[in-house]
C-alpha cells in the first residue's frame, strides 16, 4: 500500500475500441468525435450501478473500501481503426486524470483488447505502456472482451488480466469485479498473481455461448479450471477476426497465485481442447432469403433474425441492405432496426410525422453495404434515439441519434443517425414498435441480440450476406498476417 491511510487508493478508467482494419477503406478512421468520453465524477454517474466493466470495477472498489479516483473513460462503437491524432488525445486525457489522482495502489482499466491505431499498432498495449510508465508500482488490472487479440507484450505490462466468458457478454461486470478483487488482494499482499498465455494460430468466427454450442463447452471448461485450487482466473479469448494485424489470434490467459507451472498447465489444457475441436466452430451460413424462409416455415409467433454480416458491433457499416431488401418481400408485418442513414433521417425530420416521401435507404458504402433500397415510405415517429439498455450493459444509456420510424410496405424500418448495434428491444419500443406484434423482427446484430430479445422469442436466426464483417471469416479477402491462420489457412493444423 502507499501508506496514505487504511483505504487503498484506486484509479478507474479505460479506452475501449474494437477496431476492424477492413472497414478503414469504407469508413475512414475513427476520430475523436466517435468516442463517448467521461471523466472525474461524471464517470461514476455514468457507470455506477451498470452491468458494464467500469460498473463492475466500481463495485469492487466499494467492496474493498477503496478511495476511488475516477480517471477518464472513452468508448466508441466498434468500427474502423483509430486515427493516430485521436488516440494521442485520448491517451493524454487518461494520463492527465491519472496524474491528478496521484500515487495509487491499484489501477483498474477497461480495455477491449482488439483496439488498433492505424495502420496496425495495438491500442491496448499502447495504453498500458503509457499507464505503466506513469505508475510503475501500482497493481494494474485489465478486463477485456471475449474477442480480444492479446499480444504477449500486454502480459508484461498488466498484473491481472481477465476477460468475458459469455457471448452475448452478459458477464462483463462480473468479470471486471473479479479483476478488481484480485488487484486489491495483490495490493495488500494476499495473493501473488502469475500470468501465462497460450496463443493459437487461429481466429474463431462469431461463436455464441448458447446451450449445446462448442463455445458453451469451451466456456464451461475454463470455468471449471478457474474453480481449481490456486487458479485465480482463466479466460479464453476468441480473437477478433476483422483485424488483419500481427496481434490477431485466439489465446488463453491463466492467472494463478504464484504458480507459473500451474498457469502453463491449465492454459495448455484449454489450448489443446480448442485445437482438437476447432472444426466445430465453422459457420454454416444462411442467406437472407433462406433465413426468412426458415422463419416463415415455422410455427406462428415472432422470429428474431440477426443481420450477421453487417453488425455495427463488429465494425460493420450498419447500412447493408441485403436482409432489408429480402424482408420487404414478406407480406406479413415485419420490423427492421436499425439502418444507419443520417440523410434519410434528416429528410424524415423535414417531412414530419405522417408524411409520405421517397426514400433511398442505406447502401452507401459499396461492398460493405450493397445497393440502396429505393421506395416510398411514411414517417410514423421521430425520436432522439436515446435509450437505456436492459440486457447487455444493463442500466447504461445508448444513443442512436435522431431516429425515424418509416413504414415501407408491411415493414417498419427504424432509421438512425448514429451507427449502433441493437442489443435489446428498447430502440423499437421508443418508436412504438412492440416486437411481439411482428412476424419477423430483424436487427443489426450477430449474437448479442440473443440476450436482449430472449423475452420476445425463443426462435432466433442469423442471416449472412457479403461484406467485410461476414461470419464466414475465411471468405473475407485478406493480405495481412491473418491469412495464415485457421480457418483462412487449412495448413495451420497445430499450435
Amino acid at each position: 500500500m502507499s501508506g496514505r491511510g487504511p483505504s487503498p487508493r484506486a484509479a478507474v478508467g479505460g479506452l475501449v475500441h474494437e477496431s476492424s482494419t477492413f472497414m478503414v477503406e469504407y469508413l475512414g478512421t475513427a476520430d475523436l468525435a466517435a468516442f463517448s468520453c467521461h471523466h472525474g465524477p461524471d464517470l461514476i454517474t455514468e457507470f455506477g450501478g451498470t452491468a458494464t466493466v467500469t460498473g463492475g470495477y466500481l463495485d469492487a472498489c466499494a467492496g474493498a473500501g477503496a478511495e476511488v479516483h475516477p480517471a477518464a473513460h472513452a468508448r466508441a462503437e466498434p468500427g474502423p481503426a483509430v486515427g493516430a491524432d485521436a488516440y494521442r488525445e485520448l491517451e493524454e486525457r487518461l494520463l492527465a486524470q491519472l496524474r491528478a489522482a496521484g500515487d495509487c495502489d491499484v489501477v483498474l482499466l477497461d480495455l477491449h483488447g482488439a483496439g488498433v491505431v492505424v495502420p496496425d499498432r495495438s491500442m491496448d498495449v499502447a495504453v498500458l505502456q503509457a499507464v505503466r510508465a506513469l505508475l510503475p508500482r501500482a497493481v494494474l488490472a485489465v478486463t477485456m472482451d471475449l474477442h480480444a487479440n492479446v499480444p504477449p507484450a500486454l502480459l508484461d505490462l498488466a498484473d491481472v488480466v481477465t476477460g468475458f466468458h459469455e457471448y452475448p457478454h452478459t458477464d462483463a461486470a462480473d468479470r471486471s469485479r473479479l479483476a478488481g478483487e484480485l488487484a486489491f488482494a495483490a495490493a495488500r499482499g494476499a495473493v501473488t498473481p502469475v500470468l501465462a498465455q497460450h496463443r493459437l494460430p487461429m481466429l474463431l468466427p462469431p461463436s455464441p455461448t448458447v446451450a449445446g454450442s462448442p463455445a458453451a463447452e469451451l466456456r464451461d471448461l475454463v470455468r471449471e479450471i478457474e474453480a481449481r485450487p490456486g487458479v485465480l482466473a482463466c479466460t479464453v479469448f476468441h480473437g477478433f477476426p476483422y483485424a488483419d494485424t500481427e496481434q490477431a489470434a485466439a489465446s488463453v490467459v491463466t492467472v494463478t497465485d504464484g504458480d507459473h507451472a500451474l498457469a502453463e498447465k491449465c492454459g495448455a489444457e484449454v489450448a489443446t481442447w480448442l485445437t482438437v475441436h476447432r472444426e466445430r466452430f465453422r459457420t454454416a451460413p444462411l442467406t437472407p432469403e433462406q433465413a426468412l424462409h426458415e422463419a416463415l416455415a415455422g410455427a406462428p409467433g415472432t422470429v428474431v433474425i440477426g443481420d450477421g454480416s453487417d453488425n455495427p458491433g463488429c465494425g460493420g457499416a450498419g447500412d447493408s441492405t441485403y436482409l432489408l431488401r429480402a424482408l420487404l418481400q414478406v407480406p406479413e408485418p415485419t420490423c427492421f432496426a436499425t439502418v444507419w442513414d443520417p440523410e434519410t433521417v434528416a429528410a424524415a425530420v423535414r417531412a414530419g410525422v405522417g408524411a409520405t416521401l421517397p426514400v433511398r435507404l442505406g447502401g452507401r458504402h459499396d461492398w460493405a453495404s450493397g445497393p440502396p433500397v429505393e421506395a416510398e415510405g411514411t414517417v410514423r415517429a421521430l425520436t432522439d434515439g436515446v435509450i437505456v439498455q436492459t440486457a447487455m450493459r444493463r442500466g447504461k444509456r445508448a444513443d442512436f441519434g435522431t431516429s425515424a420510424r418509416i413504414t415501407v410496405g408491411t415493414c417498419d424500418v427504424i432509421v438512425a443517425s448514429q451507427r449502433r448495434q441493437v442489443l435489446d428491444p428498447e430502440i423499437l419500443l421508443l418508436h412504438g414498435c412492440v416486437p411481439e406484434r411482428y412476424r419477423i423482427v430483424a436487427v443489426k446484430s450477430v449474437n448479442h441480440f440473443r440476450a436482449g430479445f430472449a423475452g420476445v422469442s425463443d426462435r432466433m436466426l442469423v442471416a449472412d450476406a457479403p461484406g467485410p464483417t461476414a461470419r464466414t471469416i475465411e471468405q473475407i479477402p485478406r493480405t495481412g498476417p491473418t491469412r495464415l491462420l485457421w480457418p483462412m489457412s487449412a495448413r495451420t493444423a497445430t499450435r
